[in-house]
This record gives C-alpha cells, sequence and structure tokens, in this order.
C-alpha cells in the first residue's frame, strides 16, 4: 500500500477562500512538478506561488501555493506535497482528477493519518485524537484531545508495558536458566503489577467523561401533555426550536437539538407527552418518547405547577427512581405558592416559569451540580470505547497474575497473565494490533485526512 502515492481533497466540500488537494507517496513531487510552474525545484517546508497548469494544454487554472514536505519530516512520513487553491467546488476537482489522471490513486477514508500510523509518527490514541479534535464541541474536549496527540494518553500506557515485559523477560529467564538468572523478588514483582493496575483503573475511570465530551451528554424532557415541555426546552436553547400549542399533544416526535450546559456539551430531546392515547400516531410518538428514556443520563420530570402532584405524575416519578431524575415544576408565576414533591420522593427539585425564562439560570446551575455530582469531567486525558475494552482486559490480565503471586504458585503461571496485560496494552496504543482493528480506527476519517 505505501508503494503508491495517494491524493484527495483536504478541506471541506463547498466554496471557500481557501481549498487544499494533498498527495503523499513516492510520486508525489514529480506529480506535482508536471502541473506546478513556478518553482523547477521546490524546497522542502517552504511555501512557493505559482500556477497550475493543464499538464497537456497548459492553460492555467489557479494562482497556487505549493508546499513540498521531503519524507521523512511530513505528515504521512512519505513525500508529502500540498495545493493551497482558492476553494471553488470545480476547481479543486479539477485539480484533483490531474493528479490522479498523473499516477496518483484516490485516498481511502483516514489513509494519510493511516499510513503516519503505519510510518511510525503516529501511535493509535493519537492518531484517534486527531478525530476527537476534528470533532470537537467544547474547550475541555478540545484540550484533552491536544494532549493525547501529544502522546499524555499512549506515553504512561508505554511505559507500563515496557515494565511488565522487563519482569516478563526477567521471569522466563530464570525458568529457562535457573541456575544462572535469580528469581524475580516478590516485592518488585508485586509493585509493577500494583502500578499497572493502578493505571488502569485511572483510566478506566475517565471513559463515561470521555464519552461525555465526545458524544455529548442525552438529558431527555418528559411529562404529560400540555406540561410546558417543547416551552423549557425553547427556554433553554434560546431559540423557537419545537412547535408549542395549548392543544395537548402537539408534540408528536422526540425533537432533539444540542445545547452547551456551561460548557458540558448536552443533547437536548424533548419527548411526546406520556398519556393514555387511541391516537395511533401519538402512540407511536409515545412510544419514541420511551425508547428515548432508556438512553437517557439524565431526565427532566416536568410538572404543572397549578395542577399539582397527579396520580400519572407519581406514576411517572416511581417509573423512572432508577434513572437520574430532576423534577422541574413549571408554570410558577400563575401560582401564589409553588408546589414541592412529598418526602418520600428524594429527589432534586427546580422551579421555573418557560415562558418567561424565570428560573431557567438556577435550573442550569442545578443540572449542572447534578451531572458533576457523582462524574468528575476534568480529566487531563479520557478514553474512548476501544481504550476501555483494552485496559478492561489488561485489569482482569493484572488481577489474575495479583492473585497468582499472592498464591505462591510457579513464576511461568504468573507470566501467561502478564503476557495478556502486554498484548492489551499494546493493541491500545497500536503496538501490537490486529489490520481489522487499524481499518475500522481510519475509516471513520473523512477523505483527505
Amino acid at each position: 500500500m505505501l508503494d503508491d502515492t495517494i491524493a484527495a481533497i483536504s478541506t471541506p466540500v463547498g466554496a471557500g477562500a481557501i481549498g487544499i488537494v494533498r498527495l503523499s507517496g513516492p510520486q508525489a513531487l514529480a506529480i506535482a512538478q508536471g502541473l506546478f510552474a513556478g518553482v523547477a525545484t521546490p524546497q522542502s517546508h517552504r511555501a512557493h506561488l505559482g500556477l497550475i497548469r493543464h499538464p497537456e494544454s497548459g492553460q492555467p487554472l489557479d494562482q497556487a501555493l505549493l508546499l513540498y514536505m521531503r519524507a521523512p519530516h511530513s505528515f504521512t512520513g512519505e513525500d508529502v506535497v500540498e495545493f493551497h487553491c482558492h476553494g471553488g467546488v470545480h476547481l479543486l476537482r479539477t485539480v484533483l482528477n490531474l493528479c490522479l489522471q498523473s499516477g496518483a490513486r484516490p485516498a481511502s477514508p483516514g489513509e494519510f493519518s493511516q499510513r503516519a500510523f503505519l510510518n511510525g509518527k503516529l501511535d493509535l490514541t493519537q492518531a484517534e485524537a486527531i478525530m476527537d479534535l476534528i470533532h470537537s464541541r467544547s474547550d475541555p474536549a478540545l484540550f484533552q484531545a491536544s494532549h493525547q496527540l501529544e502522546g499524555q494518553l499512549s506515553g504512561p500506557i508505554r511505559v507500563l508495558r515496557e515494565q511488565l515485559m522487563e519482569a516478563l523477560a526477567a521471569i522466563e529467564a530464570n525458568i529457562d536458566f535457573p541456575d544462572e538468572v535469580d528469581p524475580v523478588p516478590e516485592d518488585e514483582l508485586a509493585q509493577a503489577i500494583e502500578t499497572a493496575l493502578a493505571q488502569a483503573e485511572a483510566l478506566l475511570a475517565t471513559h463515561q467523561a470521555g464519552r461525555i465530551w465526545k458524544e455529548g451528554l442525552q438529558l431527555a424532557l418528559i411529562g404529560q401533555p400540555n406540561v410546558g415541555k417543547s416551552t423549557l426546552l425553547n427556554g433553554l436553547l434560546r431559540y423557537e426550536r419545537a412547535i408549542v400549542s395549548e392543544i395537548p399533544g402537539t408534540t408528536r416526535d422526540t425533537v432533539e437539538d444540542d445545547y452547551s450546559l456551561g460548557g458540558i456539551p448536552v443533547r437536548l430531546v424533548d419527548t411526546a407527552g406520556l398519556r393514555q392515547t387511541g391516537d395511533k400516531i401519538e402512540q407511536i410518538g409515545i412510544e419514541r418518547s420511551l425508547k428515548a428514556l432508556e438512553s437517557a443520563d439524565l431526565v427532566l420530570l416536568i410538572l404543572d405547577a397549578t395542577v399539582g402532584l397527579t396520580d400519572y405524575d407519581r406514576e411517572l416519578l416511581h417509573t423512572q427512581a432508577q434513572k437520574k431524575t430532576v423534577v422541574v415544576w413549571n408554570k410558577i408565576d400563575q401560582v401564589a405558592t409553588p408546589p414541592a414533591l412529598p418526602p418520600e420522593f428524594d429527589l432534586p427539585q427546580a422551579q421555573v416559569a418557560a415562558l418567561t425564562k424565570q428560573g431557567l439560570e438556577d435550573l442550569e446551575e442545578l443540572l449542572k451540580e447534578e451531572i458533576l455530582k457523582n462524574q468528575p469531567l476534568d480529566f487531563k486525558v479520557t478514553i474512548n470505547e476501544r481504550h476501555k475494552l483494552c485496559l478492561a482486559r489488561s485489569q482482569v490480565a493484572l488481577g489474575k497474575a495479583r492473585e497468582t503471586l499472592l498464591s505462591g504458585l510457579p513464576a511461568d503461571f504468573i507470566a501467561i497473565d502478564l503476557k495478556e496485560a502486554i498484548v492489551a496494552f499494546g493493541e491500545m496504543i497500536g503496538a501490537a494490533v490486529h489490520d481489522e482493528v487499524i481499518d475500522r480506527v481510519f475509516h471513520r476519517f473523512c477523505v483527505g485526512k
């Protein structure tokens, strides 16, 4: 794969001020020289101004910059050339087609980053950090991805892996040459295992935070029809996202939108009013609402302050007892004394008038407090689902190694568990990983990255 030259448009589709066509591979410079007039021999890591011309007719196509980065001092570790053109869709496609006609082939999704990984310019966690940088939705997510790209996730894992490999090598040397190599002291072996276990457990504790920063926390608004769910959704979003009507059952489907809660990415889901109904369309909406509730991280149960707590509300409260639920009393501007939940329901409560936006800021503070109560988010780096699976395997293997050591069993049993932990750590950073896993990681990238 690395013997050919790839090309792709590396900027988003659409008209813009600047568009970039990127090439990587052994023929990148030769292809570029056949299209670019302005400098005979481009210098590495210098920007050259000139004209892109059609190689056959000589027709000028664009005044552009050419950037040449000689291997191995480039992102991919290969010769890389970039044409920085004016950002017209047809222009960029024309330049790309000329590159392909000159000997390059279209790059696959994520192939530039994949070549960087295969050429040792990035480890697998750093490559994944590029994707996280592109899709970051908040400053903390951006900072975490940046730290991961710098190696602050893979660095400690690499050190742990090396320490375990040294311990394993010492154990196997003693097994093979018992008369010449002393056994590994149990306290040293125990320390190495405990250190690796503590690191794995500390990283595993960041998984939920990583999911929230990358995907957003899902917050579902539920309640009976006409309690003000859609009005509250619009109030939190600060614009009219959902249709609001005095007619019960106006919302027939879930209405979703992204929302920043003090910097925390949240996916707000306004659900259809929950009630018994013979309307088939409304019933479909209610069924979708119940599915949204199943996947919600946090539930806002909206109650009507002018009505008070109904039997159906009590049923909803009991149904959602296993969920993290915040009760919101709406329409408090229409009552003299705002109601409260009876003592049997020990849940956080807020009081708002969604239509006039009274109490919304206090509600947001309460929601942030509830989110952070049992889920710290201020980690320097966080892990994704793939990392979690690798770390969980290493945790199990190290736990077995610790039990084996404490049981006084022969060292070759410990070696088996250490090997499994080493493999799991290696798969996390890409030091020992199947091609299928590599393809799965990079195929999530866009073409041109």
